[in-house]
């Protein structure tokens, strides 16, 4: 019988890699493995550009220790100045700075740098060992880790220099009762604790009125202390006196009043009043490792302790950067007018069941509490937030691993877990937030394969402009601290995942340490000629021109992910990006971009066929030529892909590979200009004949040493043989 002739059209071949798929499931458009592409949203697919130092890059002032721990943050409105944003750069215990505005971003450090090992508390792990968190609030930085006590940086315009705070003071209200407070509704006779003496002072009866008030009660009664049921001046009598009998008089029922007169140094609670001392001091050991600006707050959070490690303390609402630490009610909740907790006062947040809180993020009206072992929400009633109302709802028992690869996507969280990658979605029908594993049924099984130093080493940043996450990680068994040489990257666009590895250099070791995403927008300070009234230029007796330093806005710089290198001759930070056209990162090294292609059965599972042609269609790469008529001319990125099948579920190449990228005319150099290739199509396709049969094939694309791909889509020409 002769043989049915079909065709498969493939012109969408972006759905990335999926290994949460079987043999005769697998679904179109997506890889069974691939490396080194990048998925575009017009439908190609080509190869990544290859890693290349920033033209004009230069080395960091600061060497790079391996032994050092190595992070990045932006500091964006300094000094309140729009548009002005900072690179901070940890190594170890010292942060520089860099301003992102203008280009080779690596010659932009500035002169000044802030060493935080002073910062240090004691039994602190070491600075040089924790990665910071950042958060910028009103112009300035504020600093934290789990290895310094927090401070904050501001920026000085006008001489370019900054100043550096001492340690933030962490002020809160005493609401914690210290002795057994199930006998607080009666009176205390007899030798009366200390913590009972605390308790009843910091209930108000204290000051000029409350201590008149319980020691005019004290002496009535025999020395003793008073029930903690109602306040003193609900004894006052029509004079306004406080009244031992009226007070007696009161039914106060089981209830115990309210206390909290005392503010207390968060770290270091130091229960004195009157000169007497009544409890231990009580130290908190830990420090705040995660910290957010929200509300015109600033939220911390994240201590490593059993009695506070689900605390968030958050600040009032700041007047002046000083004010970051007053984490309390303003008004005293004790007095005997003016109590009420107001909307914009400081406080704090007890979510007694997060284990190891280690990020707070913005999301919209609410921040966001990633722990360990979940996720909360703190929600302001009516799109805002107020200490005097707020809700909190529990998200997700699915936590944070590792901080670093929390990434912010236009006010999404995305996140590593111990068992996937996840983000937050909205319920269209409730409104209310719910967790989602992105990995689950695409790529957990290449997840799952990452070990876990890698995933602890793992950094991620968010390309705004090409809406792309990209995690930076460890090679399994990496033993080079912070080097990171796997990528993976999901298109939000497309919803999909695609891995990339970058390639050692075969003449130096240079390698990727972090990556931050620059938008190419922004401020700097320049200098201008200072204008007399009539616009002439203000000049000296020497007859130099006046001039002045000002924030002028800046967008001379390319929207860029730029990479942090560690530059191994130099022992320094240097700058790269993925931009090099010689498709060799480093300039020297190899690496392998492919894609292959899902099952195709050609209608059936159980005819055998063969596949006689595979049609390609590619995008010409090349932009021109170089060289000359004496040496010869050679192409300017030139392009080159290889194509060969599997047949019948091998693991193993059934065909040889094929050049699909053949030009149909031979392209004419124009000496006069080497600029321009003059190839006459838009695309080059190329029918190429497959050899092999079976059940099922599939196809594998591969690049060429040195050399670029376009691929816009394929066809297969598809036989099968009829008889049973």
């Amino acid at each position: 019988m002769p043989q049915s002739i079909n065709e498969k059209v493939v012109n969408t071949f972006i759905k990335g890699l999926i290994t949460e798929a079987g043999e005769l499931t697998f679904p179109p458009d997506a890889s069974i493995d691939e490396s080194n592409c990048l998925l575009e949203r017009d439908g190609s697919r080509r190869r990544r550009l290859a890693i290349e130092y920033e033209t004009d890059a230069v080395n960091s002032s600061f060497g790079i220790v391996d032994t050092q721990v190595f992070s990045t943050s932006l500091w964006t409105n300094v000094a309140g100045q729009a548009g002005l944003t900072f690179l901070v750069v940890q190594v170890g215990s010292v942060l520089y700075f860099y301003n992102t505005s203008t280009q080779p971003y690596s010659a932009q450090q500035k002169s000044f740098s802030v060493n935080i090992a002073p910062f240090e508390f004691s039994g602190s792990a070491g600075s040089s060992t924790v990665r910071i968190q950042t958060t910028s609030i009103n112009g300035s930085l504020v600093v934290v880790s789990g290895a310094i006590s927090p401070f904050y940086i501001e920026y000085n315009t006008s001489n370019d220099t900054i100043t550096t705070s001492s340690a933030i003071t962490f002020e809160t209200r005493d609401f914690e009762w210290q002795g057994d407070i199930t006998t607080y509704d009666a009176v205390s006779s007899g030798t009366v604790p200390n913590s009972r003496k605390w308790d009843t002072l910091n209930s108000g009866w204290v000051g000029t009125k409350g201590e008149a008030a319980r020691s005019t009660w004290s002496s009535a009664n025999s020395g003793n202390y008073p029930a903690l049921t109602h306040p003193w001046y609900s004894g006052k009598n029509t004079d306004g006196a406080f009244n031992a009998g009226d007070w007696d008089e009161i039914f106060g029922g089981s209830t115990l009043i309210g206390n909290g007169h005392f503010v207390l140094n968060f770290f270091n609670k130091v229960r004195v009043s009157g000169g007497t001392t009544y409890i231990s001091t009580e130290v908190e050991a830990s420090r705040f490792r995660t910290v957010a600006a929200f509300s015109g707050r600033v939220f911390y959070s994240g201590l490593n302790s059993a009695k506070n490690g689900g605390r968030i303390l958050f600040s009032k609402v700041i007047d002046n950067i000083s004010e970051v630490g007053r984490c309390y009610q303003q008004n005293d909740p004790t007095a005997e007018d003016s109590s009420d907790l107001l909307a914009t006062d400081g406080g704090v947040i007890n979510l007694p069941d997060a284990v190891n809180i280690q990020k707070l993020h913005v999301q919209g009206s609410s921040i966001l509490v990633f722990a360990e072992n979940g996720v909360w929400q703190i929600a302001g009633v009516d799109n805002v937030f107020r200490a005097t109302e707020y809700s909190i709802s529990h998200v997700s028992s699915i936590g944070i691993n590792n901080p670093e690869t929390f990434v912010d996507v236009g006010g999404v969280p995305m996140w590593w877990s111990k068992v996937g990658i996840h983000t937050l979605t909205v319920d269209q029908v409730s409104g209310s937030v719910k967790e989602q594993n992105l990995t689950i049924s695409t790529i957990q099984t290449f997840w799952d394969l990452i070990d876990g130093n890698a995933k602890t080493e793992c950094t991620g940043i968010f390309d705004e402009i090409n809406r792309r996450i990209l995690w930076f990680y460890p090679a399994n068994g990496e033993s080079i601290k912070n080097k990171k040489n796997k990528v993976l990257t999901l298109d939000m666009n497309l919803q999909a995942f695609y891995p990339w590895e970058i390639a050692d250099s075969s003449s130096d070791v240079d390698y990727v340490i972090g990556a931050q995403f620059f938008s190419g927008y922004g401020s700097d300070f320049v200098l201008a000629d200072v204008k007399l009234s009539n616009g002439n230029d203000v000049i000296l007796s020497n007859g130099d021109d006046v001039v002045q330093s000002v924030l002028s806005e800046l967008s001379n710089a390319d929207s860029s992910i730029m990479l942090m290198v560690k530059d191994i001759s130099a022992n320094k930070m240097k700058m790269a990006l993925f931009k090099g056209t010689s498709f060799l990162d480093w300039g020297n090294a190899n690496y392998v971009s492919f894609a292959e292609a899902g099952y195709e059965f050609m209608g059936d599972l159980i005819l055998k066929k063969s596949s006689p042609y595979v049609v390609t269609y590619l995008r010409p790469t090349e932009t021109g030529w170089t060289g000359s008529a004496g040496s010869g001319y050679t192409p300017v990125r030139q392009s080159s892909m290889l194509v060969s099948a599997y047949w019948d579920f091998r693991k193993t190449v059934s065909s040889t590979a094929q050049e699909a990228y053949r030009l149909k005319y031979v392209p004419v150099v124009d000496p006069s200009n080497l600029n321009s290739y003059n190839y006459p199509d838009e695309m080059v396709t190329t029918r190429l004949k497959l050899r092999g049969s079976g059940r099922s094939a599939r196809l594998r694309f591969e690049s060429a040493q040195g050399k670029d791909f376009v691929l816009l889509g394929y066809g297969m020409i598809n036989a099968v043989n009829q008889r049973f």
